[in-house]
């Protein structure tokens, strides 16, 4: 035990892996000849490394920090979001991969200026940076403090580790120093995964046998099955997962921007699956260490000096106080590591969508290419810069829960966006201004009913529901008002 030091040889296992880390983004920096390079890695990767990036990005330090304290607090429930995964792939795999393959698109929102006009594009784009910048600054926020607690650093000098290493590599390196550097990262986090939970069960006298004791007794090993709404059940997590996996997996720009980097349609669509399949592992380790966690803190409830309001940094804790010197510094890249693979790829989706979507489009079109590479080089400084800022004032404001700040933020625009493609995907009668109203509408509504809701009331919609919430209503108002509307329907992408 180690006192709640963090040693010399911590700090030099830390600093040799951001080291490492900016590194790999520097050699990739040669290659940045063209903006097809710079966004889309020159569609030569092997399917491979780009599910495993897919993976890394969206598994943030959020969910490395939040599943563990989750199965610590409650239960397993968050076992059902890989099923869900598994649920939601076939409709990227058959419905919506073919038409971005199709039509050869860089950002995703091009489609829909194809399905429904310029309008719904820019709204979607819009919908996407909403979407992804705050996301990006709790993805800092939420590591940094836990960072802060295990190395004694400053809550903002953590957030500006991960935003300048992340932001350098990226602005570097394009989208292969993003795919690489996230493969490595996606190592080094499950490495962690693996390494904390082995080493908790190892600390509980009767190891893995005892820790399901103790974990199906105090029902932190175990899910409800009650249908309702209102808690995190299985049906809960299972619908909200779906609606949660469609919108990342096939609306959003830092999974769509990777399967375009793929040599062709067939590896996109291993990726999918892959990116699928990989959520069952990661996954299980998180819950799997917070029920462990759960069981050595009964055996050991003399080591716990956490309040109940501070569950949410059991990791750092028990990595802090009962880890061995050098150990904890692997555990703390691979925190980093959660982090930055998800802050990078943010980064260059944002930057890709800003440059191909309203730069090229709508204020210089018709450039050399050479510019938009330039401005897109410019841009990821300029969004890494703003989001490191935007972090530090969350985190300035005081907020608490991030995890459940960050489900119901995504759930906000990720639903109404999902809604947006489904909407031009699965039907040919929705046109574009019923399209615009619907998901304004949705998104307006969901924020009133957000606002509105209290638990003197009775039912409260748990918020991991507002993203298929959002979903749904944007479809049918969307559906509904194009049949009022004059707007005549776009064409659909034929795929035959």
């Amino acid at each position: 035990m180690k006192n709640g030091e963090f040693l010399a040889i911590d700090w030099i296992v830390l600093v040799f892996y951001l080291l490492g880390i900016f590194v790999v983004g520097a050699w990739f920096s040669k290659r940045q000849t063209s903006t097809k390079e710079f966004f889309l890695a020159s569609r030569r990767m092997h399917w491979i490394p780009i599910s495993f990036s897919i993976a890394a990005s969206l598994l943030s330090g959020i969910s490395f920090i939040g599943h563990p304290a989750r199965s610590f607090q409650y239960d397993s429930v968050l076992l059902v979001w890989p099923v869900a995964a598994l649920l939601a792939a076939p409709v990227v795999v058959y419905v919506l991969l073919p038409l971005y393959r199709k039509l050869n698109v860089t950002t995703a929102y091009e489609y829909l200026e194809y399905r429904f006009g310029l309008n719904v594009r820019l709204l979607a784009s819009s919908l996407f940076i909403a979407k992804r910048l705050v996301w990006m600054a709790l993805v800092a926020l939420a590591p940094s403090l836990a960072l802060s607690t295990v190395t004694g650093l400053r809550v903002e000098y953590c957030i500006c580790i991960i935003g300048v290493v992340a932001t350098f590599y990226t602005a570097l390196g394009g989208m292969s120093a993003v795919i690489w550097t996230d493969m490595v990262q996606f190592i080094i986090l499950t490495l962690g995964q693996v390494l904390i939970l082995l080493l908790v069960v190892f600390k509980v006298d009767g190891g893995a046998g005892e820790v399901w004791r103790i974990g199906v007794e105090h029902q932190r090993a175990w899910m409800s099955m009650e249908f309702d709404l209102s808690q995190l059940t299985f049906w809960t997590v299972l619908i909200a997962g779906v609606a949660f996996v469609l919108s990342d997996f096939g609306a959003d720009q830092v999974t769509v921007q990777r399967l375009m980097s793929t040599r062709n349609e067939a590896d996109a669509r291993l990726s999918v699956w892959a990116g699928a399949l990989l959520k069952f592992p990661t996954v299980t380790l998180l819950v799997a260490t917070g029920v462990a966690l759960f069981s050595f803190y009964q055996i050991h409830p003399e080591l716990l000096e956490l309040s109940a309001e501070e569950y949410d940094k059991i990791v750092p804790f028990f990595v802090v106080t009962q880890l061995p010197a050098g150990i904890s510094g692997l555990i703390v890249a691979a925190i980093f590591a959660a982090a930055m693979s998800s802050f990078d790829s943010g980064l260059n989706c944002l930057a890709a969508t800003l440059t191909v979507d309203w730069y090229e489009r709508m204020i210089r079109p018709a450039r050399q290419d050479a510019q938009y590479l330039a401005v897109a080089k410019r841009l990821t400084y300029v969004l890494g810069a703003t989001v490191t800022v935007l972090a530090v004032l969350i985190y300035l404001t005081g907020i608490q829960t991030i995890i459940d700040a960050s489900n119901k933020y995504l759930g906000f625009f990720g639903g109404a966006l999902l809604g947006v493609f489904l909407l031009g995907t699965l039907t040919r009668r929705a046109n574009g201004l019923a399209t615009v109203i619907a998901a304004i509408l949705s998104v307006g509504g969901l924020v009133v009913l957000d606002v509105l809701q209290s638990p003197a009331d009775g039912f409260i919609l748990h918020p991991y529901l507002y993203g298929a919430l959002t979903c749904g209503a944007t479809m049918l108002l969307g559906y509904l008002g194009s049949l009022i509307t004059p707007s005549a329907p776009k064409r659909s992408v034929e795929l035959a």
